[in-house]
């Protein structure tokens, strides 16, 4: 078998999107570069036939997300990031019995939010080992989070195999607005902690494959204190076990197709905790170029997931074990993702643009029991990216 050409590995690399992997191939250090994006996300509003009362618009975000790349020497990078997020609109409370069919409960659109994150990772390449540390802290109106991670990597001999590992931290401090108001918790912590591994092999010069499993543990406050549930004419908040556990194994292929210079990947997630919630993902894009400077990827994503056993609309009488919840979140459902993205490259400049529709529905789950879960949500993404090297 012979190493990936510059071209190929650029091309296969560049199609990888999923936050928090290692990347597909080992690379050589990235180019000093100014990176941004701008994201535009819009949730479809909550039909009048299933609302109960509240306002149907949900949220709206924008977010602007920075970059900073800069080769420190031959074996040291930097990385600095910042990201602003602004949050607006109403949410899903919980839900009401009705003989006409489950009505959700929302907020007042009153809901506005400000989130600031800000991380820096170093780099360290030497021989056939690769090694990144990592830390970012992200706070909002009510929330705040410190982590760190560290992600290493090592290449065989021969180039054609490269084993990641990985692992992170990340301790949670959770202030509820209007707590005494609605009856909220007034403070409360969690943490989390994850180890990932993978290894990623060349099958042939235009193949390449990677499979790896991941285990997180959260533990401490994990319920949602914006979340209620009705039980027996009763309105209670949200409550969840203070400990899971989560398993997932991700496998994704590429392939690059000489005669049409393009690049077909495709990536599958298995997913499972100790809540009893079991997920799979399936995703599929073609990265087309188009003459010198133009490339496009329409992409398809496929989501299904079975929902815990404390999960339900509403309750008749209290659950003994303590746990209840009817976030939609965590409802038995499927749904579907179509995405086109499309990049404008010169010498030293790069423009990006991207669109995203989600729908989710209860038909779309693959098992599981769904029921009629009014708050599943759909919705618009639209980003613009630019990314100048230095």
């Amino acid at each position: 078998m012979a190493k990936f050409s510059n071209m190929i590995r650029s091309l296969l690399a560049s199609s990888l999107g999923l936050p928090g992997m290692q990347e597909l191939l080992a690379q050589e250090a990235p180019d000093d570069a100014i990176d941004y994006r701008y994201t535009h996300y819009d949730e479809d509003p909550l039909p009048l036939n299933k609302l109960a009362f509240g306002d149907p618009r949900r949220y709206e975000i924008q977010s602007h997300q920075f970059r900073i790349i800069r080769n420190l020497n031959d074996s040291y990078s930097l990385e600095l990031g910042y990201l602003h997020e602004a949050m607006s609109g109403s949410s899903p409370l919980y839900v009401l019995p009705d003989p006409s069919g489950p009505l959700q409960v929302m907020s007042g659109a009153t809901i506005r939010e400000r989130r600031n994150q800000a991380d820096l990772a170093i780099t360290r390449r030497k021989h056939d080992y690769t090694n990144t540390f990592a830390i970012g802290y992200s706070t909002e109106n009510d929330y705040e989070a410190l982590y760190a991670s560290y992600a290493g990597e090592k290449d065989s001999n021969d180039g054609l195999r490269t084993i990641s590992w990985g692992a992170s931290y990340s301790d949670d401090e959770i202030t509820p607005t209007d707590a005494l108001l609605h009856g909220r918790v007034l403070f409360a912590e969690r943490d989390s902690i994850s180890g990932s591994l993978s290894i990623t092999q060349v099958l042939n010069r235009n193949a390449v494959i990677q499979s790896g499993v991941s285990l997180t543990r959260q533990s401490g406050y994990l319920s949602d204190p914006y979340k209620q549930v009705w039980i027996n004419q009763a309105v209670l908040n949200d409550s969840r076990p203070g400990r899971r556990v989560m398993f997932a194994w991700t496998t994704r292929f590429r392939q690059y197709m000489e005669r049409s210079r393009a690049a077909l990947t495709v990536d599958y997630r298995f997913f499972q905790d100790d809540w009893e919630i079991t997920a799979h993902t399936l995703e599929s894009a073609w990265r087309q170029p188009l003459g010198d400077n133009w490339e496009i990827a329409p992409s398809i994503r496929y989501y299904s997931q079975v929902s815990p056993d404390f999960y339900a609309l509403f309750y008749f009488e209290l659950p003994p074990d303590g746990y209840w919840s009817s976030d939609y979140r965590l409802a038995t459902y499927g749904a579907l993702s179509y995405r086109l993205h499309a990049e404008f490259r010169q010498e030293r400049w790069s423009l990006s643009l991207g669109a995203e529709y989600y729908n989710s529905d209860k038909s779309l789950a693959l098992a599981g029991t769904p029921e009629n879960t009014p708050a599943l949500v759909d919705f618009w993404r639209l980003t613009l990216g630019f990314k100048v090297e230095l």
